[in-house]
Parts: structure tokens; C-alpha cells; sequence
């Protein structure tokens, strides 16, 4: 998350508690997201210590809790912005900001080359991918999961009376008790792989989705649908994220080096196109691209220029 959405739902929470004595949801909402990132905390803490001082704007402010809008313009240039912002923002809790927080949900994510496993109230497992994000709602008669952005793998509690259902931009991907993996791309692609069980799909790209069973995987463009077998082999290997490894069986060097940059801020680059082709294979820690430079050095012969820090340049020999 970035440091200005981190600020921005300080503000939110810095308000709303200002505004009113927190529930017991409330606050236990509050103490998770600060527990949740280090940065959470200090912004927070530091919006606090600016909101302490603003004792003459919170004098004037009526006993209603409302903010006078010309009020506002008037200190405004005195007063940081973040703090500002976290006033107007407590006329905005009732609107439903709180509501969502109100209604069970909870938000995790990764950021590039992180991964995180989350274990459910239910029992049920979440593997988050690097740079993905994911809202949970535990309800009694739905686990709700919103896939945001990136990919995970849902390892799913048994439970008939509380259907799991991802929902990823436009498709839900509904289970029981299974396990499967959900990747949104940002070309607006998503593929679904079934490792355990069966999954149903509802979208609006095709008509009518055939269910998933172990071993399918489907994917899905804005106007079509293809369901293809993946053999217990190359399931393994295409859940090797899931312990930090990319695992390679033929595939394009091309393939492999975007594969590596989703993982890294230190991305591979080709320095000719033709390089592209090469098959390439082997087990590698997703987030040591040099590692992986060195194995094609060794094996091909390329020449890994690295002198750019936020690069590494695979040459031909």
C-alpha cells in the first residue's frame, strides 16, 4: 500500500474515534489494521500528535461534532493537511466508510515480492501471492473473498452450509471444500486452477461456465472462456510460489524473466529479442533474480550486465 492510502485511512481512523467512543467491533477493527504494518502505527501516532495540538480548532467546533465548511477554510492553511482531511473525513462515517468495517470485513495484502499464508476463523487457508490484495468476510450463511488485485490460493474449510465464493472483477469462483488458485491479471484475464474438489463459476464473459474439477484450469478473457488439463506434475509446479520457488519445464526464457519481474523491483532484461526463445528449466528462489542470471551465465553463456541497480541486462555471449 502506499504512503498516501496509509495516510488517508489513518485519517479515517484518527476521526471516526474522535468522533465518537469506538464499539467493541470498532475498536477491535482499529487495533488490527494498526497491528497489521509498522506504518500503519506511525502514521497514525503521528496524525494524532497533530490532532492533539489543533486544540483551538476542536474549541469552536459545535457540540453536534459537525464542521462548519467556512470553518474549515479559515484554518486551513494553518493546519497540515493530513489533519484537515481527518476532520472533514468524520463527517463521512455514517456515509458508510464505517459500514464496511461494520459488516465483517477484513483486508489483507502483499506488496512486490512479499507472500503471506492466512488462516481463517473457519479453518479455511489463504496463500497471497506477491503484490495482491484480498478482502474476507466470514458470514453466516457466505465466506465472501475479494480478490482485488494479484493471485491467491484458496485452501477451503469444509462447510455446506456457508459457500466460499471468490469474486474477481466480474466472476465468482464458488466452492465448498476444495482448493484452487485465482490470478487477476491487469489485462483483465483471469485464470483459475483446481488442485482438490469441484468449483462452480458465474460470470458475465460466457453464457454458461462449465464447473472446474481437479486438474482444470480456465481461462477467462472479457469474451470467451478455455478450460485445458494440467497434469499432477506441472500442478506442483505451477503452486511452487506458495513456498517462495518458480520452477521452470521448458518454458521461453521470454516467460520466464516476466514470470521473475512480478517478484522483483529489480527487474531482468533482454538485451536481444532473439533470446527470448530459449527454454529454460530448474527450481529458483522467486525473489533472487541474480541467481537465476548467474544459472543462465552458466548455461547459455550469457553475459549479465548488472551495473544498473534497478536491472540486470542479460546480453548474448
Amino acid at each position: 500500500m502506499k504512503a498516501e492510502e496509509i495516510e488517508q485511512h489513518a485519517s479515517r481512523w484518527l476521526a471516526a474515534r474522535d468522533a465518537r467512543k469506538p464499539s467493541v467491533e470498532e475498536d477491535t477493527a482499529f487495533h488490527y489494521w494498526l497491528d497489521a504494518d509498522i506504518r500503519h502505527r506511525v502514521a497514525f501516532l503521528r496524525l494524532e500528535a497533530a490532532w492533539k495540538r489543533g486544540d483551538k480548532l476542536r474549541a469552536v467546533r459545535p457540540l453536534d461534532r459537525g464542521v462548519d465548511a467556512d470553518l474549515l477554510r479559515g484554518h486551513r492553511s494553518r493546519l497540515p493537511l493530513a489533519m484537515a482531511a481527518s476532520v472533514v473525513l468524520a463527517l463521512l462515517i455514517a456515509g458508510g466508510w464505517f459500514a464496511h468495517e461494520k459488516l465483517g470485513w477484513r483486508q489483507f495484502e502483499t506488496r512486490v515480492g512479499e507472500f503471506s499464508r492466512i488462516v481463517l476463523d473457519d479453518g479455511s487457508v489463504i496463500d497471497l501471492n506477491t503484490d495482491s490484495q484480498v478482502r474476507v468476510r466470514l458470514a453466516a450463511a457466505k465466506r465472501d473473498i475479494r480478490l482485488l488485485r494479484g493471485e491467491g490460493r484458496f485452501q477451503v474449510a469444509h462447510d455446506l452450509a456457508r459457500p466460499f465464493v471468490v469474486k474477481a472483477a466480474d466472476t465468482d469462483v464458488r466452492a465448498v471444500g476444495t482448493a484452487f488458485s485465482v490470478r487477476l491479471r491487469e489485462s483483465a484475464q483471469i485464470d483459475v486452477l483446481v488442485s482438490e474438489g469441484t468449483v462452480a463459476i458465474a460470470t458475465t464473459r460466457v453464457a454458461h461456465a462449465p464447473p472446474l474439477n481437479a486438474g482444470d484450469a480456465a481461462v477467462l478473457l472479457p469474451d470467451r472462456m478455455s478450460v485445458s488439463r494440467v497434469e499432477p506434475t506441472s500442478l506442483e509446479r505451477r503452486f511452487a510460489w506458495t513456498t517462495g520457488k518458480l520452477q521452470f519445464r521448458g518454458d521461453s526464457l521470454g516467460e520466464a524473466v516476466a514470470e521473475f519481474n512480478r517478484y522483483n523491483r529489480r527487474h531482468l532484461r533482454l538485451a536481444d529479442p532473439a533470446l527470448a526463445q530459449l527454454r529454460v528449466g530448474g527450481t529458483f528462489s522467486a525473489t533472487d533474480p541474480e541467481s537465476f542470471a548467474a544459472a543462465l551465465s552458466s548455461a547459455f553463456g550469457l553475459r549479465a550486465d548488472a551495473a544498473d541497480p534497478g536491472s540486470i541486462v542479460l546480453r548474448p555471449p
